[in-house]
């Protein structure tokens, strides 16, 4: 009775986590605010772009339902427009709020497409510390992004807004670096632990690894550091790999289509699966983990590039970046793991569970593979 009850149990887990929304893993709505105070605080210049396709998600801009935008229909909701801006962004300093204004309305182009680009002024009262209370679209989407620059006289600073830090706070002196490291050092961390796929692919390497495959069968480690020198090598080489192909990627030295690198990580997961039930390579997971880490790299990268890259410290924010995506998989390796080892040596652990969980990752990666090439 206990086989197929936990066996059921597990199969549910991991359509809960794996079934939420897969075709969006790396899907990001990201906004970006260039504030600019090299003209004094009485004088700032906003500039906000907000991605064109989630303006259309909140105001209707097709007026005649052709299917296709126009400038001139665009235009014609500018005083929408500006409200919407008026009612998300709050500027303030030490002494006080900041007055905004709407100046200008256009288009701009970015490599994921167009935004509009809306220019504002804005008067503090003071000077210290500048706060931005950031509200756009996180209540039609949580997982909405603003990459907010600040430029002085003194230097460049940037982080990043979030539904769950809407205020993002510039100190007066320029120089600490530390600011822009952990905004990025966070988004690695959230964007692992919302990327199902790349959880799913770190569970096919983690269920075996605390077994040995021997006459046609697996069957329990005899001694835990055999499964936990496993899991490090494992765990090791993929974290080499991707980190390869982010860096690649985030630098735009080799930027692969996402039309082909979203597909191939779903086979990837569902190929890791399949070795579960069929392997090859035995006790030599590092080399499957390494192959398949510099094509979850260029994921990583592509994710990345939706946030974007500050231009002053590019390679900060991706050191941060990627420490973060190793910390949130370590996190979730450091929490399994243990679990693995107490139940190692359990019979329906090597016959049921290991099989049913990797035939389950099996059936939901063919399922994100079909709906991306789709």
């Amino acid at each position: 009775m206990k086989t197929p009850f936990l066996l059921r149990l597990s199969l549910l887990a991991l359509l809960a986590l794996l079934g939420s929304n897969p075709a969006a893993a790396h899907s990001l709505s990201v906004a970006h605010v260039d504030i600019d105070s090299r003209d004094g605080r009485q004088n700032l210049r906003v500039d906000l772009d907000i991605p064109l396709r989630d303006v259309a998600l909140s105001l209707a801009l097709d007026a005649n339902g052709d299917g296709a935008l126009t400038w001139g229909e665009v235009r014609a909701q500018n005083a929408a427009l500006q409200a919407m801006a008026a009612g998300a962004l709050r500027l303030s300093d030490e002494t006080g709020p900041c007055a905004l204004r709407a100046d200008r309305l256009g288009l701009r182009r970015y490599d994921d497409g167009t935004y509009v680009a809306l220019a504002l002024t804005a008067a503090c009262p003071g000077e210290g510390e500048l706060r931005l209370d950031y509200s756009l679209m996180f209540a039609s989407d949580p997982q909405h992004r603003a990459l907010v620059t600040w430029r002085d006289a003194d230097g460049i600073e940037t982080r990043i807004a979030t539904t769950q830090a809407r205020r993002v706070v510039f100190a007066s002196e320029h120089g600490n670096a530390g600011g822009t490291f952990t905004a990025f050092l966070r988004e690695g961390v959230t964007h692992i632990l919302s990327g199902y796929d790349h959880l799913a692919f770190l569970a096919t390497l983690l269920l075996p690894a605390v077994l040995v495959r021997g006459a046609g069968r697996w069957s329990h480690a005899e001694h835990a550091s055999d499964g936990l020198r496993q899991a490090f090598a494992t765990i090791t080489a993929f974290t080499a790999a991707h980190s390869i192909t982010l860096g690649m990627a985030a630098l735009g030295l080799l930027r692969p289509a996402a039309a082909w690198i979203e597909p191939l990580i779903a086979l990837s997961v569902a190929f890791a699966a399949a070795h579960n039930l069929r392997p090859l390579l035995h006790d030599r997971l590092w080399v499957m983990a390494f192959a398949f880490g510099l094509i979850h790299g260029f994921g990583f990268g592509g994710a990345l590039q939706e946030i974007g890259l500050p231009q002053n410290d590019r390679v900060l924010a991706l050191a941060g970046f990627n420490l973060g995506v190793e910390f949130g998989q370590l996190a979730v390796a450091g929490a399994v793991f243990p679990l693995l080892l107490l139940v190692r040596d359990r019979a329906w652990y090597s016959r049921w569970l290991m099989p049913g969980a990797s035939l389950a990752i099996l059936g939901i990666a063919c399922a994100w593979a079909y709906e991306r090439l789709a």
